[in-house]
């Protein structure tokens, strides 16, 4: 029961610093509690790490993020070698927003950083709505 006390505060509460994952060759990375909507006002960097010598590919499988003009509210940045590789929001087929669709985003070295941010609400013309966030997978690419 105590862990829950630890955990539920970090999950729904602003969150800052960035989580590791440990090198591996693939995998896959989400939005806190996907497919369920994710939290408001949260913010945190997953750090994709493959082995030396091998490239970092990343594809979107679901991607369901609030939509706004230029991504403001809630979004996905992508960076790799130090440079922003886009910032992503929306759905597919969405008029506003900049969803990533099945675009294949690579690093030139060997780390991709994903940032992941929520504002404090998810609501349209007075409703409030329900937004799954995002599945990726990424996979180790050789330079050769």
């Amino acid at each position: 029961m105590w862990l829950l006390y630890l955990l539920v505060p970090a999950l729904f509460c602003r969150a800052g610093g960035s989580i590791p994952i440990p090198q591996k060759l693939f995998g896959e990375v989400t939005s806190p509690l996907f497919p369920k909507p994710y939290p408001n006002n949260f913010e945190t960097t997953t750090v994709i790490t493959v082995p030396t010598g091998y490239r970092v590919k990343l594809v979107f499988q679901q991607f369901d993020l609030e939509p706004s003009e230029g991504c403001f509210y809630d979004y996905v940045k992508i960076s790799a070698d130090k440079k922003s590789l886009g910032r992503f929001c929306g759905q597919l087929g969405s008029p506003l927003g900049n969803p990533p669709g099945k675009k294949e985003f690579m690093s030139q070295g060997n780390k991709m950083l994903l940032t992941f941010h929520t504002d404090f609400s998810n609501e349209e013309n007075g409703t409030i709505m329900f937004y799954k966030g995002f599945l990726a997978y990424y996979q180790a690419v050789g330079l050769w």
